[in-house]
């Protein structure tokens, strides 16, 4: 049996609809696990994002590996500009119809075949738009933007270093380049060998957090590292909580 490909994963549906749920929650789904004891939504990946920029109304602002858009939003808010990029059709048209309508609408498992039917207002700013694109070629000049966000990108794609290069390219001088992942490092993605992180090497343990800040070190000031939760459900009782690692760097 062939080996699924990452990208007919992101083309699914299903997979649409999570991305949806993630980006847009209809409701807070950890509340009712956790109770009192829940993070507030703003304190969560990928809400937590936003606070860590610095708004800059004339700037640009790129968003890597948007898939349906709700950090590019984010970022329009910001900025003069925002651009997300995701070399996932179906996602790149999920953003696109969010922002042209100001709702994401989606299916959310609540068990089993049961499903209801979630209808969330956005605010969508109309100087955010969308291409399919890739991370490890990505069409627009050096030091074009004043933020380039990577989010849960170097653990998703063939060529992670490449990918960081190329994020990097695009940031102009003075720029901020904020690299997000939980570091979940698989074949399906790229090949052992060309993995940042999650690997022994004589005998030592090369942790992707370090492993960045070293790749990036020649143009790249590192700035700080956050620490934040996520959850991502996958029924109304059932989901994945983890958390990302944030670093923050200037462009040299």
């Amino acid at each position: 049996m062939a080996r699924r490909r990452p990208e007919d994963y992101y083309a699914q549906r299903a997979t649409v609809e999570e991305y949806l749920a993630f980006h847009f929650p209809a409701s807070d789904p950890l509340r009712p696990l956790l109770g009192p004891r829940t993070p507030p939504w703003m304190e969560r990946y990928p809400k937590a994002v936003r606070p860590l920029w610095a708004p800059h109304p004339r700037g640009r602002a790129l968003d890597i590996g948007c898939a349906v858009g709700g950090v590019t939003f984010d970022l329009a808010l910001d900025f003069g500009s925002a651009i997300g990029l995701d070399r996932s059709a179906p996602l790149v048209r999920e953003a696109v119809g969010v922002r042209g309508s100001g709702r994401a609408r989606y299916r959310a498992v609540v068990e089993g075949e049961i499903v209801g039917e979630c209808d969330v207002p956005v605010v969508a700013p109309s100087n955010a738009r969308f291409v399919v694109g890739d991370a490890l070629a990505l069409p627009f000049r050096d030091g074009t933007f004043a933020l380039a966000l990577a989010l849960n990108l170097v653990d998703r794609v063939p060529d992670p270093g490449r990918a960081l290069d190329e994020a990097g390219r695009v940031v102009a001088q003075g720029g901020r380049l904020i690299v997000a992942s939980p570091f979940t490092w698989t074949e399906t993605c790229a090949p052992k060998e060309r993995w940042l992180g999650g690997l022994l090497r004589d005998g030592e343990p090369v942790r992707g957090a370090v492993a960045i800040r070293e790749h990036l070190a020649p143009r790249f000031a590192w700035e700080r590292e956050e620490e934040v939760c996520f959850f991502l459900p996958h029924h109304a009782r059932s989901g994945q909580l983890g958390s990302v690692s944030i670093q923050i760097f200037r462009r040299l």
